[in-house]
């Protein structure tokens, strides 16, 4: 009896076995991980890469849009403000005032604009004479079709006094 028992506790048939499907499912589960984060750092990438083509697209139709004055510049003069729309993306320009007042026919985005006098001096070294030239300020703002992107500068068009 003392034989058997110490040949059962010193017999070691099958354990590479298990050590063998242990290691296995170790790294199984290690490479669904790193597959699963792979995934995700696809996803996030992807994202990110949208993010940043919204962005400048927006960037660049804002730009578009006001260095093309006679598209927008004479519905303001007329004390409206400007809508357009390029592809999927919507330009909306208003005057800046120090009221506070929204315009009711755009965004909220648009409407979100500090305020300051519509009408001033041309800003320091802008090469205008303060004798003979006025500024008028206006907020203008892009926004993506998927409404994630929206870029607002403020401009300023210099006048004859």
């Amino acid at each position: 009896m003392n034989f058997s028992l110490k040949r059962t506790i010193n017999n070691e048939d099958g354990f590479v076995l298990v050590i063998a499907v242990l290691m296995l499912v170790v790294v199984t589960v290690i490479g669904l991980a790193a597959t699963r984060t792979s995934e995700t750092e696809l996803q996030i990438a992807g994202n990110e890469r949208e993010i940043v083509n919204d962005f400048y697209e927006s960037e660049a139709i804002l730009i578009n849009v006001l260095e093309n004055p006679t598209t927008w510049l004479p519905t303001i003069l007329a004390d409206s403000p400007y809508s357009g729309t390029t592809g999927d993306y919507v330009t909306e320009i208003r005057p800046i005032n120090d009221t506070g007042v929204d315009v009711a026919e755009l965004s909220d985005s648009a409407n979100d604009l500090p305020s300051r006098s519509h009408t001033g001096p041309p800003p320091e070294n802008s090469g205008y004479s303060l004798k003979f030239f006025e500024a008028r300020w206006y907020g203008a703002t892009t926004i993506s079709a998927n409404g994630n992107t929206q870029i607002q500068v403020g401009v300023f068009k210099v006048f004859n006094k």
